[in-house]
């Protein structure tokens, strides 16, 4: 008996290895150096579109250290996106280490037996910058309409057109303000949360006062005061708005504008990522 469960525990062992590695066995090796920016795996870029767009991110790097990657691949394995991304981010180290400032494009190109999907994935200091929001806008604008027209280049060019001003805090008029309603509208769900909740504290104040402190059950200028003794102890944190500007300027206004590396011999700076971005699919 004591054989056969050992060889149970045996066998599960191997299962959760052999899972281990089919999960990251697709993931590609990390190239040698982050030279080219552009690793066209489906083959699907442009020559023409190619030589625009490295030229682009590599202009990008030496701006403010900003690694934006874009991976093409003829399949994810039965893998999420999401997870793919994930990986191949820490895997290769896209960005620099202390800034966090890098962005990964993937692209699994639509087939006859399978649909395209797309996903940009932001690092942790790419976020302020790139907020989920704006990465599914450059998906939904700019990039599924060339999907569907089979011009692969063309949407990663209008994607990284987008996505480089970005990363400078060199917003184009019609993403200012889209940015800026969205922050309009986050602030104004903020301030209706902090009135419910200030509601219904004071409102919960009131019913633990009439229950537990008031003097005689006649006492009724007790009940109606107990809501006016509670705003007066409500929180000041409850009346506080909680309002941001971090989609207004983006993070990348405190990077420096350095050239630290040439265009030979770039290396992977080591960034990581919270799993921020978008993914779509046509």
């Amino acid at each position: 008996m004591k054989k056969i469960i050992n060889t149970r525990y045996i066998a599960l062992a191997l299962i959760a290895i052999m899972a281990v590695i089919v999960a990251t066995a697709q993931i590609p090796p990390r190239p040698k150096t982050a030279d080219d920016l552009i690793y066209d795996n489906a083959h699907v870029i442009d020559s023409a579109n190619y030589s625009v767009i490295r030229d682009s991110l590599r202009n990008l790097y030496m701006y403010n250290k900003t690694q934006v990657v874009v991976l093409t691949v003829e399949s994810l394995d039965g893998m999420e996106i999401e997870d793919f991304c994930q990986q191949v981010f820490q895997e290769w180290g896209i960005g620099d280490k202390e800034l966090n400032n890098g962005v990964l494009i993937v692209i699994k190109p639509k087939t006859k037996n399978s649909g395209g999907q797309v996903r940009i994935h932001t690092g942790y200091g790419a976020e302020g910058a790139l907020p989920d929001l704006l990465c599914k806008k450059i998906q939904t604008d700019s990039m599924i309409p060339a999907f569907k027209e089979n011009n692969y280049g063309l949407a990663v060019r209008k994607a990284v057109s987008l996505i480089s001003p970005a990363m400078k805090g060199e917003y184009p008029q019609e993403i200012a303000t889209f940015l800026q309603e969205k922050q309009k509208e986050k602030e104004s769900n903020s301030r209706i949360a902090v009135i419910v909740y200030s509601i219904f504290y004071i409102l919960l104040c009131g019913l633990i006062w009439y229950f537990f402190f008031m003097p005689t059950n006649s006492d009724w200028y007790s009940i109606m005061a107990s809501p006016l003794i509670a705003a007066s102890i409500t929180p000041s944190s409850s009346r506080r708005s909680s309002s941001g500007s971090s989609w207004s300027s983006g993070s990348s206004s405190s990077w420096s504008s350095s050239s630290s590396s040439s265009s030979g011999g770039w290396s992977w700076g080591g960034g990581s990522s919270g799993g921020g971005g978008a993914s779509s699919s046509w």
